[in-house]
């Protein structure tokens, strides 16, 4: 009820139990997850519970994040995005960084991906490996951002800095 309000949230943070009405409950609010800050999702329990995205907030973390797609990220307008324990692997990546290098996620200040399929395999990401992306900065194709990459174990850091 306090989303039919259009009250607006700083922080949402749903822990999925696997009970039988989540989806019910998840469907009712996702149109309205632009009213929400920060969206927190603590891991879905519940194989049979997964959410779709029909809006979003402006910061996502999602800690459990194995269900989350690559065509929800592709989507998603936020402006800070965290997964962990995703399933992207470095194809992903290179999908990820050229529709951003193309000007997609036009929103995305700060990109956040651990999955234990980022490796460095020898799979290419923008034409290069894995370790040549560490401290790189790459640049939109119009000029107007830049984002620095860097590598953790498992996981890549994206930070944008558009240019004033």
């Amino acid at each position: 009820m306090l989303f039919d309000q259009q009250l607006e949230f700083k922080r949402l943070t749903i822990c999925p139990k696997g009970e039988k009405d989540e989806n019910l409950y998840w469907n009712q609010i996702s149109n309205k997850l632009g009213l929400v800050d920060d969206l927190r999702i603590m891991s879905v329990a519940n194989p049979g519970f997964i959410p779709v995205f029909t809006s979003s907030p402006q910061e996502i973390n999602i800690f459990g994040s194995d269900w989350f797609t690559l065509e929800y990220l592709l989507a998603c307008t936020s402006t800070t995005i965290r997964l962990e324990g995703s399933h992207f692997c470095n194809k992903d990546l290179d999908v990820i960084l050229r529709k951003w290098k193309a000007g997609g996620f036009s929103n995305l200040e700060y990109l956040w991906i651990r999955s234990q399929n980022i490796t460095n395999n020898g799979t290419k990401v923008l034409e290069m490996n894995l370790m040549d992306l560490v401290g790189n900065v790459i640049q939109t194709e119009d000029g107007s951002k830049t984002a620095t990459i860097n590598l953790s174990l498992g996981g890549i850091e994206v930070s944008v800095t558009p240019f004033e």
